[in-house]
């Protein structure tokens, strides 16, 4: 039910009548006449019931009231957050030596008569280097890291001699292997091929059995690649293999150091490779793009905001908004005296601890004013300067801000494709992934909805729900759960007390599927939670971040469906079947109320049995396995009936394998 409104004062006219008869005695003892009748208790009826009339005014507070009440309890509309999606630049031709996209290149959607180009600008530079081989490997999965390495000259090709891909008669986990002298991590790479006929005997062209990987050190070992065009058939004929890499790391593998590149054999409804591909003729490897971090934002540098008049609290408005958050080392006030050099200001929150000489300034992100600091007049006759004021005809500038943001930049894959920036070695740009994360600025009645949490938690964490919280307020964290003292069973692991474990789960682009390599915390942003944690936690108190451990869950299930069914019912209740596993084991949106899998709950094996029965079509089950996966790994382990996760885990889908039979077969 909702909350009743509070009466500031709930006396009546009677109420305030019979007050004041009562304290006539104390006040005025000769007075003995209470009666309605008498002059004076006319007059006291007169002021109750004006006192009354100005009661109910006072208990109608009106809107433009409460919102004066949130500006004084420090309340701020939210800014915009931006839309992110990665960006994929494809070269013209693949270039000699490296080349680099710079930061902030901007590319945008297309524009129409009714909807504007929507703005994209990069975040980092993005280096593209011309891949150098360092060797071609095949490898055994059947023997150890050290055993079953063959080393290829490809030089046998100038020869007319061919290469055996894999180990002749292939198994499941064979390896092909490139190994590269620089990293190529986020490289678009084409593999040019030319391939013997009947290598790929016993597998479908157009889905072979393969797994294009990179490795990624003991962060999560082995990570697949995105591919992206197979003209080969799967190594049947002469073509080319195009695959977007993720991050890559060092690696030492046979003797060479080198960034690796595999292809992993594995098995399609139960077909697999009878026969190795051979290379024959040509083997190259071409950079042909690369991918980058982008955000919804334009960028605008050295804007002129005005010129001093020397008084204090002077505002200036900028030409854009709402504003992004700012870089504290690009983005500033640029003060440029008369007869001085320039001068770097700095953005604050407020003037509170602001001085005399303090060269300060406050932004509001929602509107774009910037504020200088005011001046008070002191009991003495002086005045108090809340921050420096800009000499008289000073020139002000600022050197770079950037706006956007908002639900208008979550835009379908595919859709950012125009070059903004001129480059002649660039032929196109897309996204293949879609823009997450838009968010528009905060408005007034959700700034009022939230107004009793923030008050809660005012500006200070003590309680596990205030650490959680204001953890949630940095921009790029999607789930926080706060483990104090005594939440840890067992004296292995356990937390001290004076000292909080703040658990994290990022944002990602693609909640849907999330790798292992998106669900880590950079070092920058582990930073970035701890500087706005340690600001606001009790003196003492000791606060570390981590990432949650994954429990990574791989369903294989036997499904029956009705006898004769059509291949496409079958095809669709695969598809079901594993859409349903995926969701449901998810930490951002998976769990039983479909909120994010709960920190440290068990997954259960009769769960997953009732999930897959709802599902349209399934006659009924014949089997359902739960495996334990470790990331990179080919090997996984049996898991029992009941999952255990601890409290500072999440459950998270692996490869499900899901197989739908008629009820005959």
């Amino acid at each position: 039910m909702p909350i009743p409104a509070p009466n500031l004062d709930n006396r009546r006219f009677q109420d305030i009548v019979d007050e004041a008869k009562r304290l006539i005695p104390q006040y005025c003892p000769e007075w003995t006449d209470h009666n309605v009748s008498d002059p004076g208790i006319a007059l006291l009826e007169l002021f109750a019931w004006m006192t009354e009339s100005l009661l109910y005014r006072s208990n109608q507070l009106t809107e433009k009231i409460y919102i004066r009440f949130l500006e004084l309890l420090g309340t701020r509309l939210d800014p915009p957050s931006s839309a992110r999606a990665p960006l994929t630049f494809y070269l013209s031709a693949p270039q000699a030596g490296e080349i680099t996209i710079p930061k902030g290149t901007e590319a945008a959607t297309l524009r129409t008569e009714t909807i504007p180009a929507i703005v994209f600008t990069t975040e980092a530079d993005l280096p593209i280097r011309p891949p150098l081989i360092s060797g071609v490997f095949t490898h055994r999965s059947s023997h150890g890291d050290e055993d079953g390495w063959v080393r290829h000259e490809l030089n046998r090709l100038v020869r007319e001699q061919s290469i055996v891909m894999f180990p002749d008669p292939p198994s499941i986990g064979d390896e092909f292997l490139v190994a590269f002298e620089k990293d190529l991590s986020h490289h678009v790479l084409a593999l040019v091929l030319g391939c013997e006929t009947h290598g790929g005997a016993g597998v479908d062209p157009s889905d072979p059995p393969l797994i294009w990987e990179v490795w990624q050190g003991d962060l999560a070992r082995w990570v697949a690649c995105s591919l992206q065009e197979d003209t080969t058939g799967g190594f049947n004929h002469d073509g080319e293999i195009v695959l977007r890499l993720p991050t890559m790391m060092q690696g030492d593998f046979a003797g060479t150091d080198a960034y690796w590149l595999r292809c992993r054999l594995t098995e399609r409804d139960g077909r697999r490779y009878e026969v190795s591909p051979e290379l024959q003729r040509h083997f190259r490897v071409e950079s042909r793009g690369g991918t980058v971090p982008a955000r919804h934002a334009i960028a605008v540098s050295n804007e002129v905001l005005g010129k001093s008049d020397g008084t204090p609290g002077q505002r200036f408005t900028l030409l854009n908004a709402p504003l992004l958050a700012r870089d504290a080392e690009t983005d500033h006030l640029v003060v440029d005296p008369p007869d001085s050099p320039p001068q770097v200001w700095r953005e604050v929150e407020d003037f509170g601890e602001a001085g005399a000489d303090d060269r300060c300034y406050t932004l509001d992100s929602v509107d774009g004013t910037l504020t200088l600091g005011p001046a008070l007049l002191q009991p003495d006759g002086n005045m108090y300067h809340f921050g420096a004021i800009p000499t008289k005809g000073s020139i002000l500038h600022f050197s770079r801000y950037m706006f956007g943001g908002g639900v208008v930049g979550n835009v379908p894959a595919g859709n950012i494709s125009i070059l903004k920036s001129s480059m002649t070695y660039i032929a196109e740009v897309t996204n293949h992934e879609p823009a997450l994360g838009g968010r528009d600025a905060q408005t007034v009645e959700d700034a009022k909805v939230r107004a009793g949490h923030r008050l809660r938690s005012s500006a200070r964490a003590v309680t596990a729900g205030d650490f959680e919280f204001h953890t949630m307020q940095v921009p790029g964290v999607a789930r926080a759960r706060c483990l104090a003292p005594g939440e840890q069973p067992g004296e292995v692991g356990a937390i001290r007390p004076g000292h909080v474990f703040v658990i994290v789960l990022p944002q990602v682009l693609a909640p849907d599927r999330p790798q292992p390599e998106q669900l880590a915390l950079s070092p920058a942003f582990r930073t970035s939670i701890l500087d706005h944690l340690h600001s606001r936690c009790v003196l003492g108190v000791g606060v570390e971040v981590r990432p949650p451990e994954f429990v990574w869950i791989s369903v294989k299930a036997e499904l029956r469906v009705p006898i004769d069914s059509h291949p496409v019912v079958r095809r669709e209740v695969q598809r079901r079947a594993e859409a349903e596993l995926y969701e449901f084991l998810n930490p951002f949106k998976g769990g039983t109320h479909r909120k994010g899998w709960p920190f440290g709950r068990d997954l259960y094996l009769t769960e997953v049995y009732g999930l897959l029965q709802r599902i349209p079509n399934v006659e009924f089950i014949d089997n359902v396995r739960l495996e334990i996966v470790d990331p990179g790994k080919t090997a996984s382990r049996p898991a029992p009936p009941r999952v255990e996760v601890g409290p500072h885990a999440l459950v998270c889908s692996a490869q499900h394998q899901i197989t739908v039979t008629q009820a005959d077969e």
